[in-house]
């Protein structure tokens, strides 16, 4: 009779625990992949939209930078080029992406500017996850070697006797280059043509062809100023830069002038906070890269580095300071 028992109430154990032991199963069955997923993240090729052409300065820097982050991740991270609309194009498609981890890119300071001069369908303070930020863009003015301006004053003293004959080329409408143009233009009554291209290579090959007068743009002039077929007469940062020594700033020249810079790294809205810091991890030790520091000195873009909060932050304040600045100069479209 006890023998009976035992059996029972070992049975009746076994029974329960096989109850348990399935409802486990079945809820890890039920769990989201992503969820499972993220021990083991980056488990397949990342994607990395940029919105400027290949060939382009913010492109050529970049690359050095996410082949090392994709050693150190043991996947590869795929360059996606998506030029248009001073990255609008580019910031869209990233808006729209599964918050995986699995794309992300850069966010520049262009896209920051555009959705305070015309609508866009993203909040770059709002609609990104911030990861990282590596570098800042510097920009000059350039004409050809053989135009009848050997400074930038007499440059901007032509255009001001000769309303609507410069026509300059830039990578995109709402670009820091081009708020710089349009800075210039309010304070010296100018009246001049802003020609946008998808990106930099397009707008200094307009410039070399003799299609416009001049270029406002980020480095993709340097070999050019100087092979001699191009002259810089002014850049748009505190100092001069290193390598044209003799170009001197919009603030030596007199204008309270500077172009906001900004080249850093986000993801779509929703990153777990596990991805964002292995991603993190992971690009600021490819900051260290031989590659990236040589690129990035010969394309002028020095690395400057914020970490995922400090990058939220500068982006909050970036843009209340760019918006307010667009909005007192009426340069809504």
């Amino acid at each position: 009779m006890e023998k009976n028992r035992m059996k029972s109430w070992i049975r009746g154990k076994m029974t329960v625990w096989s109850f348990i032991i399935l409802g486990v199963f079945c809820t890890l069955a039920c769990v989201p992949e992503p969820i499972l997923a993220q021990e083991k993240y980056p488990s397949k090729p990342i994607n990395f939209v940029i919105g400027y052409p290949g060939g382009g300065t913010t492109d050529v820097c970049a690359r050095p930078l996410v082949m090392a982050a994709g050693k150190i991740l043991g996947q590869p991270v795929v360059v996606l080029n998506k030029p248009g609309g001073a990255s609008a194009v580019a910031m869209v498609t990233l808006k729209n992406e599964k918050p995986d981890g699995y794309t992300i890119g850069i966010l520049p300071s262009g896209a920051v500017i555009s959705q305070h001069m015309r609508k866009v369908p993203y909040d770059s303070a709002k609609d990104f996850t911030p990861i990282m930020q590596y570098a800042v863009y510097l920009y000059g003015l350039v004409v050809k070697a053989d135009s009848p301006w050997k400074t930038f004053k007499e440059f901007i003293d032509y255009a001001k006797a000769n309303p609507g004959k410069i026509r300059y080329s830039t990578a995109g409408a709402g670009t820091p280059q081009h708020l710089v143009m349009e800075r210039l233009a309010i304070k010296e009554n100018i009246k001049w043509t802003h020609i946008p291209f998808p990106g930099g290579p397009q707008a200094i090959t307009a410039l070399l062809g003799g299609h416009l007068e001049a270029s406002s743009q980020t480095t993709e002039w340097k070999k050019h100023v100087e092979a001699g077929s191009l002259k810089l007469l002014a850049v748009y940062g505190e100092k001069r830069m290193i390598d044209f020594p003799n170009s001197p700033t919009l603030l030596e020249l007199g204008y309270d002038i500077t172009a906001p810079s900004l080249i850093s790294i986000v993801g779509p809205k929703g990153l777990s906070p596990q991805v964002v810091e292995t991603l993190h991890s992971a690009f600021k030790k490819a900051m260290e890269d031989p590659d990236f520091a040589r690129v990035s000195r010969q394309v002028d873009q020095p690395p400057l580095y914020r970490g995922p909060e400090e990058l939220g932050k500068h982006l909050v304040k970036m843009n209340e300071e760019v918006g307010s600045l667009i909005k007192s100069l009426g340069l809504q479209e």
